[in-house]
């Protein structure tokens, strides 16, 4: 029996470490995404939609359609830029701190990508990314990567160097700084080469080329500083020497050395940036798109919340977003619960199922560039009635003899009245929102802090010998607007 208990706690115990580290399994996050970019996670079938800061996992394929990208961080601070129509596949991401061991690996489909990984300095870190044809080896650096649909593959690097081999025969090739190379499906590497002006038969790697210069220095697609709106934009990069280069009509100030930058205007909004390149007598042209979002969403609630009371368990809240930006989207958060996307404007609604007492409503509004506006309200809930005491008089039904009025006297009825104090106390039971008000027989009372109240009502006198009956009305009312109506008692005068 001690052996099946020991035995016991040892699967127990291998099993809660298996589950704690996968809960600390590394991750790639997403820090910039434009257009549509899409997800599939590792074992479904479905794709749904990116998320900002989203994480993503060994097995996890991303795809990104036509004017759309998206920036990829991994954990050791690299990152990976993945352009439009493309996919790729997160192989594996492993860190020293929860797999004890330090790799990544991906495999790009189809498309393009740039990537700026940090440098390796150790033999058992291991960085690569795969295509249909080819397998690229990073040891720190800075490149360019293209699929076509022949499964062509095109490396170009800017900074360090990467090793280029075949997957299906023998061959391997060293690409270093400012140098370029191919891999054609079923043949090797060709030699790398440097980057030369373009001509007659080259015209897809100006293309490339052209994006490429544009892509280098622009960190992020994705501006959220105020200073850019009035300042501009600084735009840097490289391009090959001796090249002129306009944005929207500006010419950018080119070095020696091929490096440009220059300022150039842009406003709040999706900006479009009309790059024309020309070089010795050769022109291309390449656009970037831009979105300037400097501007939070606003959020306005059609019902105020601040310090309400109620007495509902399912509260409506409805309200409305604002964002001047245009043609940005902004999501909305119930309590950390998705509602609503809306572009520009929009309303939202949502029942929210309230718990006693004091209820915190956290209502988000987050637009596609992470600017964040918060509104937190509070309601208290309390759905208890008032408790109701009446001390005097003591009895439910209290009988009040009058003496016999004098023989022959004249009686005025409409003068006479008969005065009687009722006494009391009030309660409001937790979760107490507060009494808010007290009426006998019509007449509000403002009770004391203990609860305790005094009124002063009128009663009908008996005629020619005959009982009257005084019943009396008791209203007590909270702040949650929960009622009590008594009028069980009776006062009877004869």
């Amino acid at each position: 029996m001690r052996i099946t208990r020991f035995l016991g706690l040892i699967i127990l115990g291998l099993a809660l470490s298996s589950f704690i580290q996968s809960g600390q399994r590394s991750a790639a996050k997403v820090k910039f995404m434009l257009g549509t970019v899409e997800l599939m996670r590792q074992g479904q079938t479905s794709w749904q939609k990116v998320r900002f800061h989203q994480k993503v996992y060994e097995g996890d394929r991303l795809r990104t359609a036509l004017n759309s990208r998206v920036e990829l961080q991994m954990p050791d601070g690299s990152v990976i830029k993945i352009n439009e129509n493309s996919m790729f596949d997160v192989k594996e991401i492993k860190t020293a701190e929860n797999e004890q061991s330090d790799r990544q690996s991906f495999t790009l489909w189809v498309g393009s990508l740039f990537a700026k990984f940090q440098k390796i300095v150790e033999q058992r870190q291991s960085r690569e990314i795969e295509t249909p044809s080819a397998v690229v080896a990073v040891r720190g650096t800075e490149f360019d990567l293209q699929v076509d649909r022949q499964q062509t593959t095109v490396v170009r690097v800017y900074d360090g160097k990467v090793s280029l081999r075949s997957k299906t025969v023998s061959g391997e090739v060293l690409v270093g700084v400012n140098q370029e190379s191919k891999v054609e499906r079923g043949k090797p590497p060709t030699p790398p080469r440097n980057f030369t002006p373009p001509s007659q038969g080259e015209q897809q790697d100006t293309g490339t080329r052209q994006a490429l210069f544009l892509k280098f220095d622009l960190k992020k697609f994705q501006i959220t500083e105020p200073a850019l709106v009035a300042g501009g934009l600084l735009l840097s990069g490289r391009t090959l020497p001796g090249a002129s280069i306009m944005v929207n009509g500006l010419p950018l100030t080119v070095s020696a050395n091929g490096l440009f930058k220059g300022r150039v205007p842009v406003q709040e909004g999706l900006n479009v940036l009309n790059v024309q390149v020309e070089f010795k007598g050769k022109r291309k042209q390449q656009t970037v798109r831009l979105l300037v979002n400097t501007q939070k969403p606003k959020i306005k609630l059609a019902r105020p919340l601040t310090s309400a009371f109620t007495n509902r368990r399912d509260y409506s809240l409805s309200g409305a977003v604002f964002d001047q930006t245009p043609g940005d989207r902004v999501k909305v958060y119930i309590n950390d619960e998705f509602i609503t996307e809306v572009i520009g404007q929009g309303s939202f609604n949502r029942t929210i199922i309230l718990s006693e007492g004091p209820n915190t409503i956290r209502v988000v509004a987050e637009d596609l560039s992470g600017n964040r506006t918060v509104v937190a309200e509070k309601i208290f809930l309390d759905t208890v009635k008032p408790i109701l005491t009446v001390t005097e008089p003591a009895q439910p039904v209290f009988v009040r003899f009058e003496p016999p009025r004098p023989p022959g006297e004249k009686i005025n009825f409409g003068q006479e009245k008969f005065v009687q104090i009722i006494r009391g106390v009030v309660i409001d039971p937790e979760p107490s929102s507060g009494i808010k008000r007290v009426i006998v027989n019509g007449q509000e009372i403002k009770p004391n802090n203990d609860g305790s109240f005094e009124a002063k009502i009128f009663l009908k006198r008996a005629v020619r010998g005959r009982k009257v009956d005084n019943r009396l009305s008791f209203i007590v009312e909270d702040l949650a607007g929960n009622i009590l109506r008594d009028n069980s008692r009776v006062i009877i005068v004869q």
